[in-house]
């Protein structure tokens, strides 16, 4: 399972989620948690069926953003169940309340979402806490209100690492930007933060903007030439292999077996995109 763009959705804005479909993102993720005031909850939880049957033409996943486990999230994911959703979200997780959900959930995979400065600490024990988590993200303002200051790059690149770090190790996917995403409108800097973020080797994020979302589809799309330059290493390699060798060199580069498997990697996220296949493969 791989995401490049999960755009949240409050669930009770009928407009948006009924526009969702048509926006582009990888995962529409539909908001049981932060968008819904609390005196309101039951009626979002009511909505959830409907929402989730109005989406399953659109092809992409449906997620919905359950509240933490202590104040409703138990009776969230088993609604989210009965619904029929690819995935549930956690917020504010610990690798205690990733096992309870994990339990909860049984076999419907699970996103992570590390949320304080303990949490980013032990982010590889969340990530590895139980089979069915798929994710790991970093909700940066809360993770930043907690750390004492605003949500910037500065603050955040590091944070962001260590999630992308210990998913990377738990070998689920890291969907993490290290930037705040409140400024929806502002699409340089969050293009600039989706370009960061695949450095450090993230593999999508989370958006609350259509816009973000194409920024993210943008981003972490491998481009033509990541995409001929993959096809053109794992030829090499294969012709190195049936000649008998296990290292092979494309201008002047050492073509071994880590970079064939990053180029395997560029393939197999291109066609899950694009539907492009290759020949080289």
């Amino acid at each position: 399972m791989m995401w490049r763009s999960l755009l949240f959705v409050p669930i009770l804005n009928n407009r948006l989620v009924e526009g969702a479909a048509t926006r582009g993102a990888d995962a529409v993720v539909l908001d049981l948690e932060a968008a819904i005031p609390q005196d309101r909850k039951d009626e979002a939880r009511a909505a959830l069926s409907g929402a989730v049957s109005g989406l399953e033409a659109s092809g992409a996943d449906i997620a919905v953003r359950v509240n933490p486990l202590h104040s409703g999230g138990v009776n969230d994911i088993a609604m989210a169940i009965d619904a029929g959703v690819d995935l549930i979200v956690l917020p504010h997780a610990t690798s205690t309340a990733a096992k309870q959900a994990a339990d909860l959930a049984g076999a419907t995979p699970l996103i992570l979402l590390i949320e304080s400065p303990r949490g980013v600490i032990d982010a590889l024990a969340i990530a590895e806490a139980a089979s069915t988590i798929v994710g790991l993200g970093l909700g940066v303002e809360d993770y930043s209100t907690e750390m004492g200051a605003p949500p910037t790059p500065e603050l955040l690149v590091p944070a962001a690492f260590q999630v992308i770090q210990a998913a990377r190790a738990a070998r689920i996917e890291p969907l993490v930007i290290p930037d705040t995403i409140a400024h929806y409108t502002d699409f340089v800097r969050f293009e600039a933060a989706a370009l960061k973020a695949r450095a450090l080797g993230a593999s999508g994020s989370f958006a609350i903007h259509p816009g973000q979302v194409v920024v993210l589809n943008n981003v972490f799309m491998p481009s033509d030439d990541e995409f001929r330059e993959a096809q053109n290493i794992i030829a090499v390699a294969e012709k190195a292999r049936k000649n008998g060798a296990s290292v092979a060199t494309l201008n002047n580069k050492m073509i071994d077996a880590p970079i064939v498997a990053q180029a395997r990697a560029v393939l197999a996220r291109r066609l899950r995109y694009s539907g492009q296949p290759s020949s080289s493969n």
